[in-house]
C-alpha cells in the first residue's frame, strides 16, 4: 500500500493503516515532525512521488495537502488499476475510510463515503459515549456463552437473553419501541 504525504491528514491515514496491519510504502517531499513520530520504525521516502512508487502497489492514499499532486497520484493509479483512496475528493475516490471504535467484541464504524468525514467522526463519538466499559461487554459475551451451555432449549435461552438485552437497553441505551428481536 502507498501512503503520500506527510501532513495531519496524511497521520491520520497512517494511524488506522498501522492499527489494520498494513504493509506500507511512505512518501512525501516532508514529513511533519507528529508524522514521523506516528511513523517511527517505518521507512519514509522524502521526495516527490514518482510513478514508479505505484509498482506493486493495491491502494494508494493520497494525502498530500496539495490537491492537483493527489489528483496526478489518482489518474496515475486509476491507469493501472489501482484503487484509489484521494482525500478531500470522494469523486475520485474508489475506497474510503471509516471512523471506527473498538471496545471488546464490538466494533463500529461510521462511513459517509467521504462527502462529510468530520460528520462520520462526530457519530462515532456519540455512539462510542454510549458503550459501557470492556469489563462489561466482556461480561455479556461470556454470560450468552454460558448460556448457550446451560440452557439448550433455544427458545428458553432467547427469552433469556432477550431479558438480558432489555435490561442493557434500560440501561445504557435510549432506543425507541420494544422491539427486542435483535438477539441472535
Amino acid at each position: 500500500m502507498l501512503l503520500a504525504g506527510g501532513g495531519s491528514v496524511a497521520r491520520a491515514k497512517l494511524a488506522q493503516l498501522r492499527e489494520a496491519g498494513a504493509d506500507l510504502r511512505i512518501v512525501a517531499t516532508r514529513f511533519s515532525t507528529a508524522f514521523e513520530w506516528e511513523a517511527r520504525g517505518l521507512k519514509l521516502h522524502t521526495r516527490p512521488f514518482k510513478p514508479s512508487d505505484l509498482d506493486g502497489i493495491q491502494l494508494v492514499v493520497a494525502a498530500t495537502n496539495d490537491p492537483a499532486v493527489n489528483a496526478a497520484i489518482a489518474t496515475e493509479a486509476r491507469a493501472r488499476g489501482i484503487w484509489v483512496n484521494a482525500v478531500d475528493d470522494p469523486p475520485a475516490c474508489d475506497a474510503y475510510f471509516a471512523s471506527t471504535f473498538r471496545r471488546g467484541p464490538v466494533q463500529l464504524a461510521i462511513s459517509t463515503q467521504g462527502s462529510f468525514p468530520g460528520l462520520s467522526r462526530s457519530l462515532r463519538l456519540a455512539l462510542e459515549s454510549l458503550f459501557p466499559d470492556l469489563r462489561l461487554l466482556r461480561d455479556f459475551t461470556a454470560l450468552r456463552d454460558r448460556l448457550k451451555e446451560r440452557l439448550p432449549d433455544s427458545a428458553a435461552r432467547t427469552r433469556a437473553l432477550r431479558a438480558l438485552l432489555r435490561d442493557f437497553e434500560s440501561a445504557y441505551l435510549a432506543l425507541p419501541g420494544d422491539d427486542h428481536d435483535r438477539i441472535a
